[in-house]
């Protein structure tokens, strides 16, 4: 009797103690937490796996269900979202720039300046066997004012000094022996209708041609041969061709004067014939 209690006793014990490991092995668990962080999207994923227990004996074997990420990061890469950031703000930069309208200057349609040069003048008597003698040398300053597109007006005023050998054919002498000569000053009105054959977009800079008129008013005069200076007329009137260059602020300027009546008092074929060149700027 007391050895069949004995057996009952240890029969019992060794089933609490099984039953006891059972239950230990079903609570256990195991926890796998992946977090995976990309910009600022945070993704929390979690797995459970219950461990189980095999028969009485056996090993005990836990099994974990395996995560295609297992990266515990939480801060992004910073130099790649700089970088991203940097060159959106270039591209939007540059692409504000692009698109930012250009300032347009208005046409240049009111021009002033004035300008210096040199002139050859000679009269049309001026032959000697039907050749004509070199004209002499004089200069001229001037200043204007212009105004128009395409086509333009233009007025002036011009002090103008000239000096001309002068010749009365038929009194047999040669161009070798021609030594007299006439000086005179004269304040001078040119007038011009022109038009632009090319020029800049503003108008700045342009090739002209232009005719006109001015009116010769004599300031004084000398000469070495029998004239007297009161002959030399005043208020003339002489035509105008111009072929002129604007160079941005830089003019220059090729004119020819020529004369439409007698310039000196009882001599024939005396109209006044001259070629400049004037160098200026404008404003």
């Amino acid at each position: 009797m007391k050895r069949s209690n004995t057996l009952l006793a240890l029969c019992l014990l060794g089933t609490w103690s099984a039953f006891a490991q059972t239950i230990s092995s079903d609570t256990t668990k195991t926890t796998t937490t992946t977090i995976t962080t990309s910009g600022t999207d945070t993704t929390y994923r979690s797995n459970s796996a219950n461990s189980t227990n095999s028969t009485m004996g056996n090993s005990s074997t836990t099994a974990t269900t395996p995560m295609n990420t297992a990266t515990d990061s939480s801060t992004p890469a910073s130099g790649s979202t700089y970088n991203s950031n940097s060159t959106t703000s270039t591209t939007e930069y540059s692409t504000s720039r692009e698109k930012r309208p250009k300032a347009e200057m208005p046409y240049k349609a009111f021009t002033g300046g004035f300008y210096v040069g040199a002139n050859t003048t000679r009269y049309r008597g001026e032959d000697v066997d039907g050749k004509n003698p070199a004209g002499r040398l004089g200069y001229q300053i001037g200043a204007f004012v212009r105004g128009g597109g395409r086509l333009y007006g233009q007025l002036g005023v011009e002090y103008f000094a000239s000096s001309s050998n002068y010749f009365s054919p038929g009194d047999g002498s040669t161009i070798q022996d021609i030594s007299g000569r006439i000086n005179t000053k004269w304040l001078q009105i040119p007038a011009y209708i022109g038009v632009k054959l090319a020029q800049s977009e503003r108008g700045i800079s342009a090739v002209r041609l232009a005719v006109g008129a001015e009116y010769a008013n004599r300031l004084s005069s000398s000469n070495t041969i029998n004239i007297d200076d009161n002959e030399i007329k005043s208020g003339t009137f002489l035509g105008l061709v111009n072929l002129g260059f604007d160079i941005g602020p830089v003019l220059i300027d090729l004119v020819y004067h020529h004369g439409f009546s007698d310039a000196i008092s009882g001599f024939n074929n005396s109209q006044r014939r001259a070629l400049g060149l004037n160098v200026g700027f404008k404003f």
